[in-house]
């Protein structure tokens, strides 16, 4: 196992957070196995939960054996290794290690239930509508990102095109202002978007990993109560732990989807918002048209700028049509899943085989 894994278990646990991790043990007999684990925090200690780990173990033992070999090779403090680790998992699509134990125990679950023929909850396929949707979003708005920076040189070529145009440029070059002031505020506004939609998948994400341990921790405990009726040694104290973590993080999830749904109207706002900053963009090239048909000695070179108004234009405009879609999809899974939560305590009341 690599020291940072292990450091970085210890320091979710020390600032009250609970932590997957796939980790390799080893038996008393000498001999080693693997496990992904579910650790919370509790008074005085923390409770596992753990699961035979199936998915993921092959590129996770991949990824544990370079790392240990870069921690002894380097002779690599624990701190150092994280920082390894955490940068890997950026090459591998994950933001931090919250997204990585998120979709981690998510399709664990999931590989699971298919192993042993049992159909995923409909929670589960909320969450991946909800998830699919947020990613989706946060992709078309960097696509409007990418596209921004492509046509970032418009106004500096417009007012270049203005001075050499001289007094029959001066209705280009107030173009060319009025459009530099509209992608400025775009870029103002999509920020705040990129920001809020980051924080938004980030929640779905942590949503989903405090239900998947809330439906982890009240099948143990429905074990514990079988074996408690049936006169075997029981584990009462353990018993109420879990159910008490798994109703808190039950109502945690509750709350973070509750809070996104609230959040969609502000998308919803943050796009009408950009839908006028499009048509200001589409009024500013419709005048930049008119101005090149009148100045026919600049007619083309004027025309290639504004159909790189057009373009960006449409590309946003386009774009902002499809985050509204996902914006809705977003809300309506949100407020899918918070109304099964509350219905039927996260769907987790299954037991499957151990």
């Amino acid at each position: 196992m690599p020291r940072g894994v292990f450091w970085l278990l210890w320091d979710y646990l020390k600032r009250g957070r609970p932590i997957g991790a796939y980790v390799k043990n080893r038996a008393k007999n000498g001999r080693y196995y693997w496990v992904f684990a579910i650790v919370t925090p509790i008074d005085g200690g923390y409770l596992s939960v753990r699961l035979k780990p199936s998915v993921l173990l092959p590129t996770v033992a991949a990824e544990y054996q370079s790392l240990l070999a870069l921690e002894k090779q380097n002779e690599l403090r624990a701190r150092d290794s994280v920082k390894l680790l955490l940068e890997r998992l950026k090459t591998l699509g994950f933001d931090n290690y919250d997204a990585f134990m998120a979709t981690a125990l998510n399709q664990e679950i999931s590989g699971r239930a298919a192993q042993l023929h049992v159909r995923r909850d409909a929670t589960d396929e909320s969450f991946d509508a909800l998830s699919g949707a947020a990613t989706a979003m946060i992709e078309r708005v960097e696509a409007i990102y990418a596209t921004y920076r492509s046509h970032a040189f418009v106004p500096l070529n417009l007012r270049i095109q203005a001075a050499q145009l001289g007094r029959d440029g001066a209705a280009i070059g107030a173009i060319s202002n009025n459009y530099n002031l509209l992608s400025l505020e775009i870029k103002d506004n999509l920020d705040r978007f990129f920001a809020s939609a980051k924080d938004v998948l980030a929640t779905i994400e942590a949503g989903r990993f405090q239900i998947g341990v809330a439906k982890l921790q009240r099948e143990v405990a429905s074990y514990f109560r079988t074996e408690a009726t049936a006169g075997l040694r029981g584990f009462h104290d353990d018993m109420v732990l879990l159910d008490r973590q798994q109703a808190a993080y039950r109502e945690l999830a509750t709350k973070a989807l509750r809070g996104i749904a609230d959040r969609v109207e502000r998308f919803a706002e943050d796009c009408a918002g950009m839908k006028h900053l499009a048509s200001g963009l589409e009024v500013t090239r419709v005048m930049g048209k008119m101005e090149s048909a009148r100045l026919s000695k600049s007619e083309e070179g004027l025309n290639g700028f504004m159909e790189d108004l057009r373009a960006f234009q449409e590309i946003l405009a386009g774009a902002l049509r499809e985050i509204g879609e996902f914006n809705h999809t977003i809300g309506a899974s949100a407020r899918r899943i918070g109304r099964a939560l509350e219905g039927s305590g996260a769907g987790a009341g299954r037991r499957l085989p151990l």
